[in-house]
């Protein structure tokens, strides 16, 4: 799977629910559709990865090991369902 993720004035990559499709193609249509209409500005980056990203909340990384949001890590969890404070 492909999600967008966005750049932020402090280097954090951000990433949105529901951000992710199949194929790098159709993230790409997304962008033009969205992110490239409203935010041109804005760097972007098309992060592949195997296993889903938090859906809850927006989540931000800096590395793209970890991704957390108000002091809990989102994605990877420890244990399904558990969040990890840092």
């Amino acid at each position: 799977m492909v999600s967008i993720v966005e750049q932020h004035v402090d280097g954090s990559w951000w990433y949105h629910p529901g951000e992710t499709w199949a194929t790098r193609e159709e993230a790409e249509a997304h962008y033009h559709d969205f992110w490239g209409r409203w935010h041109p500005e804005r760097p972007v980056m098309y992060f592949e990865h195997d296993e889903p990203l938090f859906q809850e909340y927006p989540t931000c990384t800096f590395n793209f090991e970890v991704f957390h949001f108000g002091g809990f890590i989102r994605w990877p969890r420890s244990r399904e369902g558990e969040l990890i404070r840092l």
